[in-house]
């Protein structure tokens, strides 16, 4: 399965990705000239910073008796000046550099061009011919050995000639270390950092270190290794990079390609979807596929599409690596949109949906890590500003997990619900893995966050427990008099969030046997949490009030959550809800939602868990049109216009596996799987292999003409779950290690 061009990149969004969680790039394919941007996932634009305003917690109870008041436009003047953070901003990821190679004796075109990404391999590639001979590259981010490589090969007479050199186009040091390796290492406010290149092997040929640049001559082929370190986890980095390069250069090419291959096939190649497609669409390469996908139906593109967000998530997200953050790991920019950090009013979220059921729970240890580095400064912003125990965030965190709240912008600034929606993520992934150990680690954080709230919320003139203040993300209010607002008293998003919050706390805190005074207070608040409303119109009220709306085609449908990512909304269990839920889509679509890439996919995740498959089909088709650069990454509109952000991609994926299993809860555990509950038209026939359920089984799926043929279960663990298929029902219950295949009535075969 490939992504594949017949030209070079004609700028970033063409260009193809590699990554290992640290170290990611963009090859760009030139003939003459190669060029790889590069990212090193912790260079960030500085230390980490106490941001918190002196006078937030005097300010705050003002704040909130404005609130109380109604006095609106008083509140929010007095939030802007008294809650905003000096500094108002975080720190941003920046770019490494540069990686060029500027090559003798070739032309700025060739004959029988190709470049792609080879997903199957997860390598990246470009050959062509010149002069009848024959040109190849071959690039991967190494995840076993840390490194970048690059092997070219030719069968030209005169073999290969280049110059190879790494820049950052800022004052860094450069220079060469030895006759074969060439850096830079420089200070990005209080992160150093160091890259190198070198050339470790080549047959044929002289080569040498010159200034800041490695020449070759004459060589038939030649492999260089690149690595980089920043003393976010490094005392010295040169030292650290050296070290890498040495070690990998002692493996050799052919080692470092096996242990690659190992690594793709033991933590990727796990999850499959497939579609017999049409030869002609299969032929052509991928950007006229993407131009033709608004028009013709191409479920291969579907399928592609599917297994480009798993890789995207694989190499971004590793073990040991930061998270993704709204790029990935991919970045070329000093000054990236919205700093390119972690915005995690719903798009680090929507990066991780993915996961679990798409066989890639290992990439979500990051965020984990991530979380930890958030509750020590969480605890000071929650002592300091709101003088509760606990630990708290809003609508932005960076690499050092930074909790004060981000920008001087009422409608997203002052939300303090952003540790509680990642820490949803916890008692989700424990679901997946059945890993006590894994419970038991994160239970303090989970606590933490749950302590919170049992401190902040406040009880309304009704006795619901709600937060004061918060905003329902980015959108704005029109009051019965006219008057605009973004603060509020218990949006219906907090509460959403908050009841799978305090249900996961609690059940974590029953199975590992703990019961304290936070348990206690967690289960007294649980039910006097509003229960989600219905407006006189039909749809989900988004507010306390039944206000209107500045923007009915807002991207953020936030008042949704209980739809999805939550559970508390579903055709069958809530089928009221569920019918307004529908209704409040419906209204967004007609004013123009889904505007942005992640708005689409947040949008087709809603309609798989409504059963929509011809609506998610559309919507397919509109992300494809308006939402999808050339080289398949998702772009969103800003000032600058169109730029990359990569949750667009995740939660598209995550809306496709949806489409063909689906998991309903009673609140907390997993009671039922739909098979095939959404399909789309054009996917009539199909088959995906290794989506994971609850509980450690995997699933495969085989479907002809909308009607299953055949699924089978795999339990890694002692496993029970109730199927439903087109009115089919059977309660499967499985030993470790054993397998069962069901027909379409979902009785064995034997």
């Amino acid at each position: 399965m490939e992504l594949w061009y017949t030209q070079p990149a004609a700028d970033w969004n063409a260009a193809l990705p590699a990554g290992n969680g640290r170290l990611g790039c963009m090859q760009f394919g030139g003939v003459a000239r190669e060029r790889f941007q590069l990212n090193e996932d912790s260079l960030w634009s500085g230390g980490p910073m106490h941001r918190l305003n002196p006078d937030a917690s005097a300010t705050l109870p003002k704040v909130q008796e404005l609130l109380r008041q109604g006095r609106l436009p008083d509140a929010e003047r007095l939030a802007l000046d008294g809650l905003a953070s000096t500094p108002c901003g975080m720190r941003a990821y920046q770019p490494l550099g540069d990686l060029t190679l500027d090559f003798d004796g070739l032309p700025a075109e060739a004959d029988d061009y190709c470049r792609g990404l080879d997903l199957d391999a997860g390598t990246l590639y470009v050959r062509f011919t010149v002069g009848g001979a024959h040109y190849a590259r071959e690039a991967f981010a190494s995840y076993p050995d840390g490194v970048f490589v690059l092997r070219l090969a030719t069968d030209a007479p005169q073999g290969l000639s280049l110059r190879c050199r790494l820049d950052r186009k800022r004052r860094e040091e450069t220079g060469h270390l030895d006759n074969a390796t060439t850096y830079f290492t420089g200070d990005s406010d209080g992160i150093g950092f160091t890259a190198a290149v070198r050339l470790a092997e080549h047959d044929g040929g002289t080569a040498q270190a010159v200034g800041d640049t490695l020449l070759l001559r004459g060589a038939k082929s030649a492999t260089f290794l690149l690595a980089a370190a920043t003393t976010y986890r490094a005392v010295e980095p040169l030292q650290a990079v050296t070290a890498c390069l040495d070690a990998a250069a002692k493996q050799g090419y052919i080692v470092l390609k096996r242990r690659y291959a190992e690594d793709i096939c033991n933590n990727f190649d796990t999850c499959r979807l497939t579609f017999a497609t049409d030869p002609a669409l299969e032929s052509l390469p991928t950007d006229e596929r993407l131009r033709r996908a608004a028009a013709q139906p191409d479920p291969g593109l579907d399928a592609l599409y599917f297994q480009y967000g798993r890789w995207l998530l694989f190499a971004a997200s590793r073990p040991g690596s930061l998270p993704a953050n709204l790029q990935g790991v991919w970045n070329d920019s000093f000054f990236p949109s919205w700093d390119s950090k972690y915005t995690i009013n719903i798009n680090t979220e929507m990066n991780y949906w993915p996961a679990n059921i798409c066989g890639l729970a290992q990439s979500e240890e990051p965020l984990f890590d991530l979380l930890a580095r958030m509750v020590p400064n969480g605890q000071r912003t929650a002592r300091e500003l709101y003088h509760c125990r606990g630990f708290v965030a809003h609508h932005n965190t960076d690499l050092w997990g930074d909790t004060d709240p981000q920008d001087r912008y009422i409608p997203a600034s002052f939300w303090p619900m952003g540790a509680a929606w990642l820490c949803t993520h916890i008692w989700r992934h424990y679901l997946y893995s059945g890993d006590t150990k894994f419970l038991r680690a994160q239970f303090p954080t989970l606590e933490q966050a749950v302590l919170f709230f049992t401190d902040f919320l406040e009880q309304d003139a009704d006795g619901y427990y709600v937060t004061n203040p918060s905003v329902s993300p980015e959108n704005t209010y029109i009051l019965p008099d006219g008057v605009r607002g973004h603060l509020c008293i218990g949006p219906t998003m907090d509460r959403q969030i908050l009841r799978e919050l305090f249900a996961g706390y609690l059940a974590a805190a029953a199975k590992l046997s703990v019961t304290n005074e936070t348990t206690c207070a967690a289960a007294a608040i649980l039910p006097r949490l509003r229960p989600t409303q219905i407006g006189s119109d039909g749809r989900l009220l988004e507010w306390g009030g039944e206000y209107g709306e500045a923007e009915p085609g807002h991207r953020h449908i936030s008042h949704l959550y209980g739809l999805a990512p939550g559970n508390e909304i579903s055709t069958l269990a809530t089928p009221e809800l569920a019918a307004a839920a529908r209704k409040t889509l419906e209204y967004r679509l007609a004013h123009g939602g889904g505007y942005t890439g992640w708005s689409r996919a947040w949008i087709t995740l809603f309609l798989a868990r409504l059963g929509e498959g011809s609506k998610v089909e559309e919507n397919l088709r509109a992300l494809y049109a308006n939402s999808t650069f050339p080289n398949l990454m998702d772009n969103h509109p800003s000032k600058r216009g169109p730029v990359f952000q990569i949750d667009g991609n995740y939660g598209t994926t995550a809306a496709m596996a949806e489409c063909l299993a689906q998991v309903s809860y009673d609140g907390v555990n997993p009671q039922a799987v739909s098979l095939l509950p959404a399909l789309p038209p054009r996917w009539q026939s199909g088959a995906v292999q290794g989506l994971c359920l609850p509980g450690g089984a995997c699933l495969d799926l085989v479907w002809e003409n909308g009607t299953l043929q055949t699924a089978a279960l795999h339990a890694a663990a002692p496993w029970k779950m109730r199927l439903h298929c087109a009115g089919a029902e059977a309660e499967i219950e499985l030993s470790a290690r054993q397998s069962v295949t069901l027909n379409a009535a979902l009785q064995p075969i034997h």
